[in-house]
């Protein structure tokens, strides 16, 4: 018979040792992972109860731009895209939001297109314009005809050739900022040149632009676009209208104390 061996006493000290370390290791190491995601964790509790607030205000007025503006700020700093165009269908629903609440979800729509695919882009621009319709056909206003328009003008390739339907909105929404000075309206005089340019108009380009600075001096956007020669306008007004590119949806215009959750494109 074997006779049966048994560790020694340093051995199985060493191993108490070992397994100690081992445990205290795991110990450590879950108490980093619990002290990473235990604040953030309570970061995200308080963003989602931030748009909670604001959620029940759009509820209770489903109306207001200037609350819709800022839940979408925050719900385009913390990702949350598909929250706020579920909140904004579900209200363009309630009569009380009226226009407003159409484009409400069209704003929403756009602010989704910069983290969205090629054709995910395509769609919610889409669903834009057709929210953007929505609100025209229950009261056309400067707002409206531009973010129509200005979507329009992003359709320029393959079978999409809608530059010029996104001109004619612009030009509504032109006649209507001059019949009403008192809302500033920079950003029609911007996007219109560049539907002209687009339509292989300089000329007719230049001239939109420049009235616009008459109305609207030292605006940088309109300065860089007629200081700029041919061949640089084109760069220029391409980076503009590029889907990957943020778009300014906050109304800033209407609203500027809104602080935006990115920097302004130029």
């Amino acid at each position: 018979m074997s006779r049966r061996t048994y560790p020694s006493k340093e051995s199985r000290t060493t191993d108490r040792t070992i397994t100690w370390r081992l445990n205290a290791g795991s110990i450590l190491l879950a108490a980093a992972l619990i002290g990473a995601v235990v604040p953030a964790a309570f970061a995200q509790t308080a963003v989602d109860r931030g748009l909670d607030t604001l959620e029940a205000q759009l509820v209770r007025d489903p109306s207001s731009l200037r609350n819709a503006a800022e839940y979408r700020q925050r719900a385009i700093a913390m990702n949350r895209y598909d929250r706020s165009i579920t909140l904004f269908e579900r209200l363009s629903k309630d009569g009380r939001g009226g226009a407003n609440g159409f484009l409400n979800l069209a704003l929403a729509y756009i602010d989704k297109v910069p983290v969205s695919g090629t054709l995910r882009q395509a769609l919610l621009g889409r669903d834009a314009i057709t929210a953007a319709s929505r609100a025209i056909a229950i009261e056309p206003s400067v707002v409206a005809y531009f973010i129509r328009g200005l979507v329009n003008l992003y359709y320029d390739r393959a079978l999409f050739h809608r530059t010029d339907k996104g001109v004619a909105d612009l030009e509504k929404a032109r006649t209507l900022a001059i019949a009403t000075p008192a809302l500033p309206s920079v950003r029609v005089f911007v996007a219109l040149g560049d539907g002209y340019w687009r339509l292989n108009q300089p000329q007719k380009a230049r001239e939109i632009w420049r009235e616009g600075l008459t109305r609207y001096p030292e605006t940088a956007s309109l300065v860089e676009r007629l200081h700029a020669s041919d061949d640089r306008v084109g760069g220029i007004v391409a980076r503009a209208l590029d889907p990957n590119r943020r778009v300014d949806t906050t109304l800033r215009e209407l609203f500027p104390d809104l602080t935006l959750a990115f920097k302004t494109p130029q």
